[in-house]
């Protein structure tokens, strides 16, 4: 008799997991509304990188926080209404900065990081779509001095795990990256990252593989989910789904799924931009490149030059504000020949964030047959393939090689099912 699991979410943690699934036996069904690599794991810099283990709310924020909170600044902009409606996330988001806390986030997830590269080529390897990786390091600039401190929590990070680096000066960045314009006084390349030139055909491909493998897409929206014994059934809009195991992998959407079988998520939303552009006058990049000071990152991708800007705190179904990119293009235009947008329009997406900014992954606390895998806020198509391996690893009993206790869903995961008190149910 077959085991089968169903997977509510085709974004890189979904898709990954799915496959890895799928290699240990299970019969899997992939679902979605859209289809696969199409939302959050769609609009990103597209970058690997062993190093992107200090979360957002670290000491570094600290400094630039009251700079921030002026509302005016690409590398953040917040709705107020929102933030104070969603008060706990926020203050619990703010207490995850302090720096006992921050080394300990840092830690959990360089358990991530520091395996994402190996475990993206060898799907790659599988998938034979190799040649969308480019091993050229991700670099950063800065406009003026102090550039790259060696004092900051960052640096020390990238120390303490031992990323490797390399400082350059004027002179060397032109050497390095030709095509930008000599308005960077130095920058920080961090050597061992790597990126991909087209993130959604990159889980597309994936999830095809998924498919020539066996496995089943189902483009449809849930609607109720019902735990009945050892079975999950969920009803959607194409039709009733029946599985023995169910795994929740919606990203910014988990809480809704969750919210079916009466849990309450304290999952926040960081809402992120990116538009395409022309370059002129021949020029190129040869990696990602990160304008610290400016707030946006320009990355070299199929569709042209992919430009990100910072966060965007708001509702996740709220209109679309292009402040933030409105706002930087003055600035990319100073660092680079910049052509017109390309036809694509600018993309919206959302990065589901928990407060302490590491993801939940595992078993949920009151169902023995429900897993989840969200919440890995700017890393989540880094880390999609390890954290496949490593959900997968769970719902087929196999011990995990990487400590998981980090990443426990009952931190933000509550069930809203009220339980009678054990003396209730003895009153005569």
């Amino acid at each position: 008799m077959s085991k089968s699991v169903s997977v509510i979410g085709a974004g890189s943690i979904g898709v990954s997991s799915a496959l890895h699934l799928q290699q240990r036996g299970w019969d899997v069904t992939l679902i979605d509304r859209k289809a696969p690599g199409r939302e959050t794991s769609y609009g990103n810099a597209g970058i690997i990188n062993s190093g992107s283990m200090v979360a957002l709310n670290s000491p570094a924020m600290h400094k630039s926080l009251a700079s921030l909170l002026k509302n005016d600044k690409p590398q953040l902009r917040y709705n107020l209404k929102h933030i104070l409606k969603n008060l706990p996330w926020a203050l619990q988001f703010l207490q995850a900065s302090k720096t006992r806390q921050s080394d300990k986030t840092s830690e959990a997830l360089y358990s991530l990081t520091s395996v994402s590269l190996q475990e993206h080529k060898a799907f790659m390897q599988r998938v034979g779509n190799s040649h969308r990786l480019t091993e050229a390091g991700w670099l950063r600039v800065y406009r003026k001095e102090p550039g790259f401190d060696d004092n900051s929590y960052d640096a020390k990070q990238l120390r303490r795990f031992n990323i490797p680096g390399q400082k350059f000066n004027a002179d060397e960045l032109r050497e390095l990256e030709p095509s930008l314009k000599p308005i960077y006084s130095s920058g920080y390349l961090l050597s061992g990252a790597a990126s991909v030139n087209n993130p959604g055909a990159l889980i597309t491909e994936y999830a095809e593989q998924f498919v020539a493998d066996g496995g089943k897409i189902i483009n449809a929206e849930i609607n109720a989910i019902e735990s009945r014994g050892d079975r999950v059934i969920c009803r959607s809009s194409s039709g009733v789904l029946e599985s023995d195991q169910l795994l929740v992998a919606a990203g910014p959407w988990s809480g809704d799924v969750l919210a079916l079988l009466n849990y309450s998520v304290l999952l926040g939303v960081e809402r992120g931009y990116h538009a395409h552009y022309h370059l002129l006058n021949g020029a190129s990049l040869g990696r990602s490149v990160f304008d610290v000071q400016s707030g946006f990152i320009m990355s070299p991708m199929e569709m042209g030059l992919r430009v990100t800007t910072g966060v965007d705190l708001d509702h996740r179904d709220a209109k679309p504000n292009h402040a933030q990119l409105n706002q930087v293009l003055p600035s990319i235009k100073e660092a680079i020949d910049l052509g017109e947008q390309t036809s694509d329009p600018i993309w919206q997406g959302n990065r589901p964030t928990l407060p302490d900014s590491k993801p939940a992954i595992g078993k949920v606390p009151d169902h023995s047959n429900v897993w989840v895998a969200f919440g890995h806020q700017h890393i989540g198509l880094m880390t999609g393939p390890i954290t496949g391996k490593l959900i997968a690893e769970q719902i087929s009993g196999e011990k995990n090689e990487i400590d998981i206790t980090p990443f426990d869903p009952s931190r933000y995961i509550r069930s809203t099912v009220r339980r009678k008190p054990v003396w209730s149910s003895l009153k005569g």
